[in-house]
């Protein structure tokens, strides 16, 4: 009898490539097997990377299922049947890559020569983000999708005024308290999802990190989390205004960073504006000698942060007193009306939150004496996704202020979006000085400012938004009432790469698909079917993750460096690089230099000469990476292929108070500016809406007035929100096998849930099916109970929202959740474009499923249609 021990074996004999993952948005390292015939089968994390230290989540394993998807576009298409609508069958016809381009070629240059401003283009593909420029070269800038709007509409800009970034994370390092408001970074969704996954799990083990989760539902941060605040949607920023109240009326604020880091002392006059002397230059008040002084005077002893004075005829307060003032109206009392959160629990979380802080505490990394602020507050689109947005991002980010605790060991530290782009573009994460000591202000995170224009060059309105993200979702609005907003021209054309602005856009889909009716021509650029691109006229198929060449790092929290994505295998089929397809209609619509004009700048090639793009030649996916990576640490593409990335952790001095020396934007007099000019050019304008417009969202600080989606008529007494979880999260994940097999076994996915008290008093119990109805549209869902809900809350999974595409793949939900949300101008903030993400609904039970529902791919399938 032989005594061999069983051996391992998953892995047939082969070989390892390293790449990085492209299943959402976010860049973790991979490496992946590939047997000796060629297949793959496996992928996980790569093991030298200090990002995400080898972990991977569901949708990185699932990459092989994508790559082998048969509904995967296999080779141009050509639509043959002129009807189009949702569900309807194309009947594509294969043909050449010469004909499609023939074809989309003809027709872009149609569009182009009769007005660029005709075409709607939807580039969705984060990690190739300079692709994102090519409407630019055509001469478009109309933007038709939610991408960097619906989550994060004020989220982005606010970023951009208190960190000069794009995003912003908790210092995983260092923090001890961790408050994660409508957001589950560290947990389940967000910034590199499972490298922080990792970082937290770890800070909570070794350091005992408490971490405070507040949010409507239960969720998988919620239930790991030391404490689970229930909160009713859309109140999120009176909770932080709650916490800041008792930090400051207890005096239990950094008052020394606020005087010696930021403009707080800076004095406020009666219309918003710092009070300044003829050459501009910014008074505080010198509490100990009694007199107003210049920020900058060397005889200054003490910024006074409160009080009242007058300063050449002005009564002025400083901005800290401002604040103070409407804190005033923010007790925890008031605010627990608003939220349902217990006022006690507002209070003790504020002390734990300022006691955790360590307020006047410091830390020795490298040769630098830092502030350690180990206690930060977290957020994302749950928090801030309302119509007072930018109001919103700035409480969160005040609750960091008043500890100190912004860009420093433990605390709330930017994130750029591209890495790369940081240390060598001027603009998107470049941080310089501005005026008064104080850091240059940059909202424009993901391109520059869109000049305003009347009648308005972009259906979405974004020269309306000086310091917003594009409202796509407003395209809606203005498509249907032109006449309304002036439009001299009408959209024909739309290209569609990577994106599915049919499902992901806020607003009613009957109007949406009778937009996409009026289409004239519509090409799409993709991998598989989905809802927007079965209504295009030409499929231009795109080569997967893992048959293509790419360098980037999108938003890293805490770490620097290029990640290479390379080809594991030769293309499955006839598809082609994004690049390619770009190239090629460049030239075929005579822009080819002003494509690689605009690439030289959107990449940082201009930086360094050598490895600028000639602009009379076209690149392939490889060039462009391999020059990438040389930009970033002078490697060659030989280097990237053996190591797989140049991952570093962060340095200190990036990620620690970059902006030392220069004062932070506690006071945001720059909202107060972009609101003027726009008002000044509106009025030369004659713009007709501009009496309707919402001056009064442009605010220096936040208020607690409550947003719109909380005063719908009293019969929508429930509030809708939509969530994911890790394997959904930033991503179209659910037609893939092993992603539906984690997601629709799990009942969370399955059904839409409602807390089991709340579902009794309507009487109403687990299995029954409703229309969930708001004042914008409605849609039918079966109900699970949950004890993890908030009494006011229906909580609908991102799983639940698909309708009938061609992908066998995809099951359908009972609707998509957009329709219930609004696509004007009443519920978008004017400062920050973001749209509302929450709605307030009513529950109308029903008998049985209806029959689309009840059989066929459906969620819901297999059931009899009958119900409770």
């Amino acid at each position: 009898m032989s005594n061999r021990q069983p051996e391992q074996n998953s892995l047939k004999p082969g070989r390892w490539v390293k790449s990085t993952c492209k299943m959402c948005l976010h860049s973790c390292n991979t490496r992946v097997h590939i047997t000796d015939e060629g297949v793959i089968n496996k992928i996980e994390g790569e093991p030298s990377s200090p990002s995400n230290n080898g972990r991977l989540c569901p949708k990185g394993n699932a990459a092989i299922l994508r790559h082998y998807d048969p509904n995967r576009f296999q080779t141009p298409l050509r639509r043959t049947n002129p009807q189009k609508g949702p569900g309807v069958d194309p009947k594509w016809e294969p043909i050449s890559w010469d004909e499609a381009y023939d074809i989309v070629g003809r027709e872009l240059k149609r569009t182009r020569d009769e007005d660029p401003r005709k075409l709607l283009p939807a580039i969705n593909n984060f990690q190739k983000i300079f692709l994102w420029a090519w409407p630019a070269a055509f001469g478009s800038a109309n933007f038709f999708s939610s991408v960097g709007n619906f989550c994060g509409g004020g989220y982005h800009p606010m970023n951009g005024f208190v960190h000069s970034a794009f995003a912003a994370a908790n210092d995983v390092n260092y923090c001890n308290y961790w408050i994660n408001n409508g957001g589950g970074d560290g947990f389940s969704s967000h910034l590199h999802t499972a490298a922080q996954a990792n970082h937290v799990a770890k800070a909570r083990i070794e350091r005992n990190m408490r971490v405070v989760t507040v949010e409507p539902r239960l969720s998988i941060g919620g239930a790991k989390a030391n404490e689970w605040v229930p909160i009713r949607p859309a109140t999120d920023r009176q909770f932080a205004l709650g916490l800041c109240h008792v930090l400051v009326y207890e005096n239990l604020f950094d008052a020394k960073f606020l005087k010696k880091d930021t403009n707080a002392p800076y004095l406020v006059g009666p219309d918003g504006y710092f009070v300044r002397d003829r050459a501009g230059e910014i008074y505080v008040w010198d509490a100990k000698d009694g007199c107003a002084k210049l920020w900058n005077d060397p005889s200054l002893k003490d910024f006074a942060l409160e009080g009242v004075y007058e300063v050449n005829g002005v009564a002025c307060r400083p901005a800290f007193q401002r604040f103070k003032d409407i804190l005033a109206e923010c007790t925890p009392e008031q605010m627990s009306a608003v939220t349902t959160v217990p006022a006690e629990t507002i209070r003790r979380i504020a002390r734990e939150f300022a006691k955790a802080a360590q307020i006047g505490s410091f830390i020795e990394i490298g040769d630098r004496i830092l502030p350690l602020r180990p206690a930060a507050y977290n957020y994302y689109r749950g928090a801030q996704g309302h119509k007072y947005s930018a109001m919103a991002n700035q409480a969160f980010k005040l609750v960091n202020f008043l500890v100190g605790a912004i860009d420093t060991p433990g605390g709330h530290c930017g994130a750029t979006l591209d890495d790369q782009m940081e240390d060598i573009r001027g603009g998107c994460g470049e941080i310089k000085p501005g005026e008064s000591g104080m850091m240059h202000a940059n909202p424009h995170q993901l391109h520059p400012e869109v000049p305003f224009s009347f009648p308005p060059n972009e259906v979405h309105l974004m020269g309306y938004f000086p310091i917003g993200v594009d409202p796509g979702h407003l395209a809606q609005e203005t498509l249907l009432h032109p006449e309304k907003y002036n439009l001299d021209y009408r959209p024909d054309t739309m290209l569609l790469c990577h994106a599915n602005p049919m499902w992901n856009i806020s607003g009613s889909r009957k109007e949406w698909q009778r937009i996409m009716r009026e289409m004239r021509f519509i090409v799409a650029i993709d991998i598989l079917p989905n809802e927007s691109n079965e209504w295009a006229d030409i499929i231009l198929p795109a080569h997967d993750l893992l048959e293509t060449w790419n360098m980037t790092m999108i938003e890293p929290p805490h770490h620097e460096g290029m990640c290479l994505r390379q080809p594991a295998t030769p293309p499955l089929y006839d598809t082609r690089s994004e690049e390619e397809i770009f190239y090629e209609l460049s030239k075929r619509i005579g822009i080819l230099e002003g494509w690689n004009t605009i690439l030289n700048y959107v990449t940082g090639f201009v930086m360094k000469p050598e490895l600028m793009l000639e602009t009379n030649r076209t690149y392939t996916d490889r060039e462009i990476a391999e020059r990438k990576g040389k930009l970033w640490n002078g490697k060659d593409l030989d280097w990237y292929v053996e190591h797989g990335h140049a991952v570093t952790p962060r340095r200190p001095e990036k990620w620690y108070r970059p902006w030392e020396g220069m004062r932070l934007h506690f006071y945001i007099e720059d909202i107060l500016r972009a609101r003027d000019d726009l008002r000044q050019k509106m009025e030369e304008a004659r713009v007709p809406i501009r009496s309707e417009w919402a001056w009064g969202d442009y605010q220096p600080l936040p208020d607690a007035r409550p947003d719109p989606v909380l005063m719908e008529p009293p019969e929508y007494d429930m509030y809708a929100i939509t969530f994911k979880d890790i394997q959904i999260n930033f991503g179209e994940s659910t037609s893939n096998p092993w992603i539906k097999d984690i997601t629709y076994n799990d009942p969370v996915h399955t059904s839409v849930l409602i807390n089991a008290a709340a579902a009794a008093a309507k009487g109403l119990q687990s299995g029954d099916v409703v229309r969930i109805e708001s004042p914008y549209g409605s849609i039918v869902a079966r109900l699970a109970t949950s004890q993890g809900v908030h009494p006011e809350t229906v909580c609908v999974s991102n799983a639940l929202t698909r309708m009938a595409i061609q992908h066998s793949g995809v099951r359908v939900g009972g609707g998509s959740f957009n329709d219930l949300l609004p696509a004007n101008l009443e519920n978008t903030d004017a400062c920050s474009g973001q749209p509302e993400t929450v709605a307030r609904v009513r529950l109308v039970k029903l008998t049985e499923l209806p029959p689309e529902l009840a059989a066929g791919n459906s969620v819901y399938g297999g059931q009899n249609g009958r119900m409770h």
